[in-house]
């Protein structure tokens, strides 16, 4: 936690490395600002596992796993006079030491099927090395 004028340069700083180095950095956070300003690539993890996959601006234009949409969501808009539509995650979150069968995800996702609930899922590529591990994305 810095403040977000330090913030700001430190990142600034690391943008500026990465160009002139060609640095590739592995990133992580949950700060989902910084990692769009950062991020080439983004890899989206729930319970230690990648549920999603792709360049930034298509994880932020077109995510399609409900978790990565959930995240997205929850994002604050500095304006106070423009509103979200506010996704809420029901249920808790499992304990990654005894993850739940099937789905990671499938405890607390809203379009949850009898097929997440019994199998993992594989990941999906729906276009141009964007990866989703979701039985919903397979279905559609």
């Amino acid at each position: 936690m810095l403040y977000v004028s330090v913030q700001a340069h430190i990142i600034n700083l690391i943008r500026e490395l990465q160009e002139k180095l060609k640095l590739t950095y592995l990133f992580i956070s949950h700060n989902l600002s910084v990692i769009q300003h950062l991020s080439d690539r983004i890899a989206v993890m729930y319970l230690g596992k990648l549920v999603e996959v792709g360049g930034a601006n298509e994880i932020f234009e077109r995510p399609f796993h409900p978790y990565t949409q959930a995240l997205l969501e929850a994002i604050p808009v500095p304006d106070p006079d423009i509103r979200k539509g506010e996704v809420v995650l029901e249920g808790g979150v499992p304990s990654p030491e005894s993850p739940p069968s099937g789905c990671g995800f499938h405890t607390r996702c809203p379009h949850v099927s009898p097929v997440c609930r019994e199998k993992e899922p594989k990941s999906i590529d729906v276009g141009g090395g964007h990866l989703v591990a979701c039985h919903l994305v397979a279905r559609v």
